[in-house]
């Protein structure tokens, strides 16, 4: 509720500062008298169109504070509604609006300087006006199905619907990133198939590149290499294989094995005159045996050496192969083979994404029958709510002099070509709270065809509207302080004795603020003021004033009579003392 209400140099305000009721808080004065100027005050504190021409002349800004004490029934409200970064849950909601005499404002919460939609905001949460006014919460059709859910007892199923939005929500945005991720990759994942075919087949093995190497040197200097080797035989064991010595030269020479041999045998003749010597004949018979072997060996080895131009060229082409993988891969075989682990790795991801998105696809399809299964039995239930809360509210227009009114609580299916939803040959849209668009359409007269309640030209038809609408929806609209305009306009009589009980009966529930000419609305205020123009100065001012018990049975009788006579005031007192609203529940 608004607890107090601060406002300088508004229009023809220099200073005003208001403490209001819990209750029902009235504002009367003569027409012309500024009542207007203090509802326009409130609008702009939460967040209402403002002009430079609202500044009173003279004044370079005007300003209006509001100290707002929230609803104590849900501490957690601020958090629930994002303003938990401003806002305590036990503060006191100050509202603060600044705006200078060339159109700029500032707008503050609580001391902190917000921007204006930030401003609006909270000020919807807080504040519902009635009457032409922008910020009525009742104008705007987002409202109309929550308030629909919550009268009908549907909140609950509407949680659930919500919470399956949500996990399908989910599910759709996981599908789409993966799906992203596999269009990109599917070059990525070609490339890979390829690269990966090369690989296999390329069959490396770890230091092939440098056994090659070597063998193609050995190859390429197989002649020179037997010769060689043949030469080295011929040394050792004067087999002659290089061709280098003819039979007779060969009768001559002995061989180095030969010789060893020779002297092998000399040494063991000597060993009959000093034993000493068998150590080095022992030496000397294994160096004989050594050389022999490595004479067998060379022999083996010269006869394997032979050129081989096939396989030479084979080996070319194999290490060309390997330099081109190199070129590719790595600067090694150990680096190429690393390379072809990790993609294999890569495209075993890939695939895997690829039945990742068959699954998550298989989940949609689960949630959305689920989705549509509640968002169904949901909506079967808001049009028979709908049509038991038409029929309310139809009532209390009847008792507002509203006779011929028709309201309409319109529940419509959202249509989209793209919608997850199919009934009848039609998609439809899904949303948090369900498939449905609820509208409240009222026509006003015979004839007329049901419009929406902001498109209704009275402001005083949009008043009593609203305040059917808030008589009967007063146990689940969770604003706790409505403010009616021009709630009067065309009523008066036994009409004019019902809003006002009405009215009243609302205050029990919610801090009401109103403006009204009626002494029969007047009367049942908890706090009454009167608003006038004084000239202060050679300066007209706007004022306003709380009522004493005796002040307001004299403006009773001025609204009533226009004169305050015997009469008049004795009428004003009669009505001040039968006050009380009928014991009947909104």
């Amino acid at each position: 509720m608004i607890e107090t209400l601060s406002i300088r140099n508004i229009a023809l305000i220099d200073e005003l500062e208001l403490e209001l009721a819990s209750g029902l808080n009235i504002f009367t004065g003569e027409t012309g008298a500024g009542k207007s100027v203090i509802l326009k005050s409130i609008g702009l504190v939460l967040g209402e169109r403002a002009s430079a021409d609202i500044v009173r002349e003279g004044a370079d800004f005007a300003k209006v504070e509001a100290s707002v004490a929230p609803d104590d029934t849900h501490p957690m409200w601020h958090t629930d509604f994002g303003f938990s970064d401003v806002l305590d849950a036990s503060d006191m909601v100050i509202l603060s609006r600044q705006i200078s005499a060339n159109g700029r404002s500032r707008c503050h919460i609580n001391g902190r300087l917000v921007n204006l939609k930030q401003l609006q905001a909270l000020g919807t949460l807080l504040v519902d006006i009635h009457g032409q006014h922008e910020h009525q919460s009742l104008f705007r059709t987002e409202t109309h199905l929550k308030l629909l859910d919550d009268f009908g007892g549907s909140s609950e199923a509407r949680q659930q619907v919500g919470k399956v939005y949500t996990q399908l929500r989910a599910l759709q945005q996981e599908a789409a990133s993966l799906a992203d991720t596999l269009a990109a990759s599917e070059r990525e994942k070609d490339l890979l198939e390829f690269e990966i075919k090369e690989l296999t087949a390329a069959n490396l093995e770890e230091g092939e590149d440098e056994k090659l190497a070597d063998e193609a040197r050995v190859l390429k200097n197989a002649e020179k290499l037997s010769q060689s080797a043949n030469y080295i035989c011929d040394q050792l064991d004067g087999s002659n294989r290089s061709g280098g010595f003819d039979g007779g030269a060969m009768g001559t020479d002995l061989s180095t094995l030969d010789r060893l041999k020779d002297a092998a045998n000399a040494l063991t003749d000597l060993l009959d005159l000093d034993g000493s010597l068998s150590e080095l004949q022992n030496r000397l018979e294994s160096s004989l045996y050594e050389l022999e072997d490595i004479a067998l060996q060379i022999r083996q080895y010269a006869d394997t050496v032979e050129f081989n131009q096939r396989r030479l060229d084979e080996i070319a082409d194999r290490l060309a192969l390997i330099a081109k993988l190199k070129r590719r891969y790595g600067n090694t075989i150990s680096e190429i083979l690393a390379y072809h682990a990790e993609a294999e790795q890569k495209l075993e991801t890939l695939q895997l994404g690829s039945e990742k998105q068959e699954s998550l696809q298989t989940e949609i399809q689960k949630t959305i029958q689920e989705a549509q299964h509640l968002s169904t039995a949901l909506s079967a239930k808001r049009l028979h709510v709908a049509k038991h809360l038409s029929e309310r509210i139809e009532k209390e227009l009847r008792t507002l002099g509203m006779d011929k009114a028709e309201f309409q609580a319109s529940v419509q299916h959202i249509p989209d070509e793209r919608g997850p939803f199919q009934v009848n040959g039609k998609r439809y849209a899904f949303r948090s709270d369900g498939m449905d668009a609820v509208e409240f359409l009222i026509a006003p007269n015979v004839g007329s065809e049901a419009r929406p309640i902001a498109r209704i030209a009275s402001g005083g038809e949009i008043s009593r509207i609203m305040l059917a609408l808030k008589t009967v929806l007063v146990q689940v609209d969770e604003i706790p302080t409505l403010l009616f305009d021009e709630i009067d306009s065309g009523i008066g009589g036994k009409v004019a004795d019902v809003v006002g009980k009405k009215l009243k009966e609302l205050s029990a529930f919610s801090q009401v603020i109103c403006i009204t000419h009626l002494p029969q609305i007047a009367r049942f205020a908890d706090k009454h003021f009167r608003v006038e123009k004084k000239v202060v100065d050679e300066r007209t001012l706007i004022t306003a004033k709380p009522l004493t018990v005796e002040e307001q049975v004299n403006e009773i009788s001025r609204m009533h009579g226009g004169e305050e006579t015997e009469i008049g005031l004795a009428h004003a007192r009669e009505l001040l003392s039968d006050k009380k609203p009928e014991n009947d529940s909104p």
